[in-house]
């Protein structure tokens, strides 16, 4: 019975994929994104409940998992990309590289780069007058595939679905090392934000995933050194899963941090020897008031308490870094040294980052998450993995500001939950309960 329900449940995920486009077409890309979200939430989180039981925990079950998961990623292959232009920026840089010029060095609109550009990919670039802020692992995985498949939407996202293959393998193989039951792979496999900002949008955030989940395994069977060398690289991919090495840090031992450190001083050195603090690239202008987006708990700290003007705010944005640096030291601190710690300490660093980071929150900052909730149950954040969606309303109703009531409508629900989760029934259970959990 659990098997034919999961069937049915991919068999309608499927159709809703499939009608995106149309939804797309009919209420405009990004509303009707938002509504193919949302049908396919509720799909996705029974999905979750009976794949996670232990009654249903067959191979059969497992199978049904995983090929629905691919088939909604091979039906994304195929698509235009709506959702963001990030992508067209990736092809633009691996194509600068291979030219032999630092991505870092120029912008797209530079005079420098002029026989570079095209009529397909320069032109969907965005921030043209803005050099590149995605650090050199990225770069690399951009250069790597401009080699392979030049200018290629198809070709990148392909290299994303190995990336998503490699993260389904590493997450069956840590889930059994915590006694969870490995149809619980569904928390990533079928999670829509997954599906649309990996393989549909392009995000290099997936590529993220399974080094963190690498650097996660190698933690846990005590190799420091390897595990801090497969942090590093995931920094280099995109910086914040920087938040993952004080809390899966031991005082004693000093070999898992320095390792982190050297590998992204490394992967940054050939840049910084040729263009210097130009390495950065767009970062320093990313922590501007025009880049704000989607801001999370900082805009209510900011509404209020009445501060205004550039000097609050950055006065607040310091204070929220600062408490994210406290809060994920203190959960290192707190964290037991097992597989099942690590799990916890990496869900709640990257929570916490979730909370209190003070810039931009755009849906695929989320992604990172998911593999976590495979194992560390958390229905704030399993919400929020779904209502996060909800920020792309913003682009539907432009030019008017962000509107209240979908901020309210997706960070209200988060809040709430989390404030049950630290004081309600919802308070997160001992470690001995974590291998038994269902979802």
């Amino acid at each position: 019975m659990a098997l034919a329900a999961l069937l049915s449940l991919g068999v309608l995920s499927t159709v809703v994929y499939v009608a995106t486009g149309w939804l797309g077409e009919r209420l405009g890309p990004h509303a009707g994104h938002v509504v193919a979200v949302a049908l396919l939430f509720p799909p996705y989180l029974a999905a979750v409940w009976l794949a996670t039981r232990r009654a249903a925990a067959s191979r059969a079950v497992l199978a049904a998992v995983l090929g629905f998961g691919l088939l909604f990623r091979l039906l994304q292959l195929a698509t235009p990309v709506y959702l963001s232009s990030d992508l067209y920026r990736y092809l633009w840089d691996g194509r600068v590289q291979l030219a032999g010029i630092s991505p870092y060095r120029y912008p797209p609109a530079a005079p420098e780069l002029a026989e570079l550009r095209d009529g397909d990919v320069h032109p969907r670039i965005n921030r043209p007058t803005a050099r590149t802020i995605y650090p050199p692992g990225a770069q690399g995985l951009f250069a790597a595939t401009a080699a392979l498949a030049p200018d290629s939407v198809l070709g990148w996202r392909l290299v994303l679905l190995v990336m998503e293959a490699a993260t389904v393998l590493l997450l069956l193989r840590l889930l059994r090392g915590v006694g969870v039951p490995p149809a619980a792979v569904v928390v990533y496999a079928w999670a829509p934000l997954v599906v649309f900002e990996g393989v549909q949008a392009g995000h290099v955030d997936v590529a993220v995933v399974p080094l963190v989940l690498l650097a996660l395994g190698l933690r846990s069977a005590g190799a420091p050194v390897a595990a801090g060398i497969a942090l590093g690289l995931a920094v280099l991919v995109k910086l914040y899963p920087v938040v993952l090495m004080p809390a899966w840090w031991r005082r004693s031992d000093w070999r898992f941090p320095v390792a982190v450190a050297a590998t992204v001083a490394l992967g940054y050195l050939p840049h910084a020897l040729t263009v210097g603090t130009g390495a950065l690239g767009f970062l320093p202008e990313y922590f501007g008031s025009s880049e704000d987006f989607n801001v999370g708990l900082r805009a209510v700290v900011t509404w209020s308490l009445g501060f205004g003007g550039e000097a609050a705010r950055a006065a607040v944005m310091a204070a929220f870094f600062a408490a994210l640096a406290a809060a994920v030291v203190w959960i290192g601190r707190r964290r037991s040294p097992d597989a099942p710690g690590l799990w916890r300490a990496g869900a709640a660093a990257v929570g916490a980052y979730l909370l209190l980071v003070p810039t931009s929150m755009h849906p695929w900052y989320v992604l990172w998450l998911v593999p976590f909730l495979a194992v560390v149950p958390a229905p704030a954040w399993l919400y929020f993995s779904g209502g996060v969606t909800l920020s792309y309303l913003k682009y539907a109703v432009e030019p008017l500001p962000f509107p209240w009531w979908v901020w309210l409508a997706e960070y209200g629900p988060l809040y709430g939950l989390l404030l049950l989760a630290a004081t309600g029934p919802l308070a997160a259970r001992p470690p001995s309960a974590l291998p038994a959990r269902t979802a």
